[in-house]
């Protein structure tokens, strides 16, 4: 089951922000005065690129759960977590970076020292489909 990210408000403000401040600031860069090449690659790559990038990260990031594993994708980077080495989940408030939109993110705790936060939209719906999956992992709800 494919779950979608959950997105703050007040994040999409910051991001989408961060991104019309960029893109803005390229074009009026690149319109400002003449440049050479390697200003023109400099500018293009931090005004165009870096943008399209997060966005690719913001539209593309969600958790599945199939048989074996839980797959979390953010944009081009993928994590896959066998089930089996999953050894807790529990609610968390962590501003950690990772691949959560969401300050209401959950820590899934796997290996022997590893953990990972994922904010899933329907938190609940995703705990229930993981400890079904996964009867011997430890629920910190």
């Amino acid at each position: 089951m494919k779950f979608k990210s959950r997105k703050d408000w007040w994040l999409a403000i910051i991001i989408w922000g961060a991104m019309l401040f960029t893109l803005g600031s390229g074009a009026y860069a690149l319109s400002d005065e003449p440049a050479n090449l390697l200003e023109y690659v400099i500018i293009i790559s931090l005004a165009i690129a870096l943008p399209i990038f997060i966005l690719w990260l913001w539209f593309t990031t969600f958790y599945r759960i199939d048989t074996d594993n839980l797959i979390i994708r953010f944009g081009p980077f993928r994590k896959i977590i066998p089930l089996d080495a999953i050894t807790s989940v529990k609610k968390s408030t962590n501003p950690l970076s990772s691949p959560a939109w969401s300050l209401k993110r959950l820590e899934i705790r796997y290996g022997k020292y590893q953990s990972i936060f994922i904010s899933p939209v329907n938190r609940e719906e995703f705990v229930n489909i993981l400890s079904k999956h996964c009867p011997h992992i430890k629920m910190e709800i």
